[in-house]
């Protein structure tokens, strides 16, 4: 009997030790921003969920199948309203700062400035959230949960919409 009070007690800690991760699995917060930018007029929100990620997988080359073993969410919000984008950069960033990702890089190519912020432990991370502002105007933003180790980061470039 003392066996098995001793044996749920471990059960008990060890479900309370992953909560903070299993809670952290995505940003509450954006998926909220999701919903209500896409009330906007030429604003798209979607969620790409686990069940998808691995639909996705199953129809993509090898490499690809590794990139999305990595995720366990993905939050796409794209605006082409130039009146709204604004704002939603403002409600981005707040968020951002709220849940305490870190600024990790910009990168900028011939269509956009990629702004990239994290939550990481150690050298994984479990939250990218990246802002894309188009040079032609546009913008974006993407919010990732799942392991993502930083030097596999440049696979998460590779992923076609």
């Amino acid at each position: 009997m003392l066996n098995l009070i001793i044996t749920m007690k471990l059960y008990i800690f060890a479900i309370l030790l992953f909560i903070p991760s299993i809670l952290h699995a995505e940003i509450p917060a954006m998926v909220k921003l999701g919903e209500d930018a896409s009330k906007q007029t030429n604003v798209e929100h979607m969620s790409v969920n686990r069940f998808m990620l691995g639909m996705a997988s199953t129809f993509s080359n090898k490499q690809q199948r590794e990139t999305f073993k990595m995720l366990d969410n993905i939050e796409m919000i794209e605006c082409k309203n130039s009146n709204y984008a604004p704002r939603l950069i403002e409600r981005t960033m707040e968020i951002i700062k709220d849940v305490g990702a870190e600024h990790i890089g910009n990168h900028n190519d011939d269509k956009a400035l990629n702004k990239l912020y994290a939550i990481r432990q150690g050298e994984v991370i479990n939250e990218l959230i990246i802002i894309v502002e188009a040079h032609a105007g546009g913008v974006a933003v993407v919010a990732m949960s799942g392991k993502i180790p930083i030097n596999r980061l440049p696979e998460i470039a590779t992923i076609k919409q």
